[in-house]
C-alpha cells in the first residue's frame, strides 16, 4: 500500500464508532492550527491522523491513528490503543504499569471489520485495565483518608487545624503548634516550644514526621523518656 492510499482516519473513525454502538462517540484530538504528535510507543502520527473514540461508560476510550512514516508491512495500518481514564483531581495515581490494550489492523478493512476486531481483541484488555485503574484510585483515596483522619486526631490534641499541601506523590497534612512556657534556663521571659507535624500516607499506612524546637530541658527529657518507654514495650501479638 503506497502513502497515497493511506486510510483517512478522520473519516474512518466516526464510521468505526457508529459500528461499535450508540454509546460510542468520535472526536478529533487536535486543536485548530496545532499539530499533535503521539509518544514514541504510540507511533508518530500527527494530529490530523488521529482521533479519539469514547464511550459514555465512564473511563472507556480508544484512539485510532495511522503512522504516515511507517515502512514495510506497517504502511497503512490503523493503530487502535486503549485510553487511560481522565486523571482524578483528588489523588495522585501511578498507572504506568497498567495496560489498557493496543492492537493494529489493516487499513483496507471496512469499519464494521475494524469494530469487530476492537470488540474481540481490544475491549477485553481495555476493560481489565480500567478495572485495575479504578481499584487503584479507590486504594489511593482510602490511603489519603487514613492520613487525613490521623492528622485530625493529632490536631485535636494540639488544638490546631491541619492544612493540606500538595506533593508529587500525594497530599501532606501539616500542623504547627506553639506552646508558651517559662524557661528557667532562660530567665523568666516566655518562650514557645514548637512542634511541626507532617502526616503522609503510603502503601504501609499513614506516617508522621514531627520536628520539635525550643524545648526546655525538662520537655526534652519527657519526649526522650516517652520514646524510650514506647520502644521498650513488647510488640503486640497478631
Amino acid at each position: 500500500m503506497s502513502s497515497t492510499t493511506m486510510p483517512e482516519i478522520m473519516t474512518l473513525a466516526p464510521a468505526v464508532a457508529a459500528e461499535l454502538g450508540p454509546d460510542w462517540t468520535c472526536a478529533p484530538d487536535e486543536k485548530p492550527y496545532r499539530f499533535w504528535i503521539t509518544t514514541a510507543q504510540e507511533g508518530q502520527g500527527r494530529g490530523r491522523g488521529s482521533a479519539y473514540v469514547s464511550s459514555s461508560r465512564e473511563g472507556r476510550g480508544i484512539r485510532l491513528f495511522v503512522d504516515p512514516y511507517a515502512s514495510g508491512r506497517g504502511i497503512g495500518r490503523v493503530h487502535v490503543h486503549g485510553r487511560r481514564p481522565e486523571a482524578p483531581g483528588d489523588v495522585v495515581i501511578d498507572d504506568a504499569d497498567i495496560s489498557f490494550g493496543r492492537i493494529s489492523v489493516a487499513g483496507t478493512k471496512q469499519p464494521r471489520q475494524i469494530a469487530a476486531e476492537i470488540r474481540r481483541r481490544l475491549l477485553p484488555q481495555l476493560d481489565a485495565g480500567v478495572v485495575t485503574w479504578r481499584e487503584r484510585v479507590e486504594a489511593e483515596r482510602a490511603k489519603d483518608e487514613q492520613a487525613r483522619a490521623l492528622a485530625l486526631r493529632l490536631a485535636s490534641v494540639t488544638g490546631t487545624t491541619p492544612t493540606e499541601h500538595a506533593r508529587g506523590s500525594g497530599p501532606v497534612w501539616h500542623l504547627m503548634c506553639s506552646v508558651p512556657f517559662r524557661s528557667p534556663e532562660r530567665g523568666t521571659e516566655p518562650e514557645a516550644a514548637r512542634a511541626v507535624v507532617n502526616v503522609t500516607g503510603d502503601a504501609d499506612g499513614p506516617h508522621v514526621r514531627i520536628e520539635l524546637s525550643q524545648l526546655n530541658g525538662a520537655q526534652a527529657q519527657q519526649v526522650l523518656r516517652a520514646l524510650e518507654a514506647d520502644a521498650a514495650q513488647p510488640e503486640p501479638s497478631s
